[in-house]
């Protein structure tokens, strides 16, 4: 138990059922004229009475009898804000947890979108992680914007140098995969931006899925498990909800981006040889 807020709220109902019962008893005993018992338990009353109106006319007074531990203090912050779910990606029950409330959350949209650094985990069948929601969701008709990592920006020559061996090319990054994907679903929007990419997010018209990305080398390659959250929209008192800060971000990382076609089109120099063609939109 991380909050004695709960044991709070049963005490004061409890006094208030106990009123009631002392109520009954005082009418019993004043009909059989118990004065002596009756006294006792009108002050009683009285006093439980005091006690709830006081609570309740003063909130702030029981937040003084509330003890909580740094993870309820967390939670009662979080939640504000939107955060439904915390998830540790460190650990193999966190990762399959995190996986399945994402793809539940698929099956129920009605719009996606997604920013990420290649996107492999959503759009790839070889990865085969929440690529079968997704594929039944574009088949549907619904719409799937997505913006990715320019796998030749600085940003990301910037990670692959700090990787050992310093990749030339985003290895989960698959281009031809996309390209087909592209020329299937008409509903599906692709884009690359150069900057900014500091974060997955994944987010559905309900919720929304936060991964951050750092540089932490551990050993000698970046560790890109952390913590993943998930975030629904909010209206806190102070400040913005996480849903609306997040999905902002995503939406500056789209209109920043450049189209899919025009992308491969500015970096045809580059990129690897037998790509199938771009049909044009």
């Amino acid at each position: 138990m991380h909050s004695n807020r709960t044991k709070i709220h049963w005490a004061l109902t409890i006094f208030e059922i106990i009123i009631f019962i002392l109520a009954i008893l005082s009418v019993y005993l004043s009909a059989n004229s118990e004065w002596f018992w009756f006294l006792y338990v009108a002050i009683a009353s009285c006093f439980l009475y005091v006690i709830i109106k006081f609570f309740e006319a003063y909130p702030a007074a029981k937040e003084l009898l509330v003890k909580e531990d740094f993870a309820a203090k967390i939670s009662d912050s979080a939640v504000k804000y939107g955060v439904e779910q915390y998830f540790n990606m460190q650990d193999s029950v966190g990762q399959a947890k995190r996986n399945d409330t994402t793809q539940e959350a698929i099956r129920s949209a009605q719009k996606l979108w997604l920013c990420a650094n290649s996107g492999a985990s959503y759009l790839d069948p070889s990865i085969y992680r929440h690529w079968p929601a997704i594929e039944k969701k574009l088949e549907e008709g619904v719409e799937l914007r997505v913006v990715l990592l320019d796998p030749y920006s600085q940003e990301k020559k910037f990670r692959n140098m700090t990787n050992v061996g310093g990749e030339q090319f985003d290895s989960k990054m698959n281009l031809a995969n996309l390209i087909k994907l592209y020329n299937r679903y008409p509903n599906l929007e692709i884009g690359f931006a150069e900057h900014g990419m500091h974060a997955t997010v994944f987010a559905t018209d309900s919720c929304l899925f936060f991964d951050p990305y750092q540089l932490g080398l551990i050993g000698d390659r970046i560790e890109n498990r952390s913590f993943s959250l998930k975030i629904t929209p909010s209206e806190p008192a102070e400040g913005v909800g996480l849903y609306r800060l997040f999905k902002s971000h995503l939406d500056t990382l789209w209109r920043s981006s450049t189209e899919f076609s025009d992308w491969l089109k500015k970096a045809s120099d580059k990129l690897p040889d037998n790509l199938p063609k771009v049909k044009e939109r």
